[in-house]
């Protein structure tokens, strides 16, 4: 009889695994490229993990109903979602922050001009002088 009973116990103990309550999903970036290393953290919580290449994640937490996690990368917004009962969230898609769409736009000033001068053959920069002057005017 005991071992049947052990038998009987062992047998459920792979469903207890299933039973935790897990949030799994993928970040990706507006251009739908897998975002590597953003966090992902249950809000409130020291529970944090981070994506992988693909911009998977998987969370276990405490609770059974719902969740808060909160994502953050460097180079985008911050965002926040609700999670109910664990499961999958799917694809969530990060925004990019101001100065990545200023950089991606072109218009973060971070390129410098040049000309080409076709008479020698050369390119010009312009004077940081020039450079400051055209920008206040």
């Amino acid at each position: 009889m005991r071992i049947v009973t052990y038998m009987l116990v062992l047998s459920f103990v792979p469903y207890f695994g299933l039973c935790q309550n897990k949030i799994s999903g993928k970040i990706v970036d507006e251009l739908g490229f897998p975002v590597y290393r953003a966090s992902v953290e249950i809000n409130a919580t020291d529970n944090i993990t981070y994506t992988d290449y693909d911009g998977s994640f998987t969370l276990i937490g405490e609770k059974d109903f719902h969740w808060k996690i909160n994502i953050k990368s460097k180079g985008y917004k911050p965002e926040s979602f609700f999670v109910l009962n664990g499961g999958n969230t799917g694809n969530i898609i990060l925004k990019y922050d101001v100065d990545i769409n200023k950089l991606l736009d072109g218009s973060s000033g971070l390129h410098q001009k040049f000309y080409w001068d076709s008479w020698n053959k050369e390119m010009l920069f312009p004077k940081l002088e020039d450079l400051l002057a055209s920008t206040f005017n």
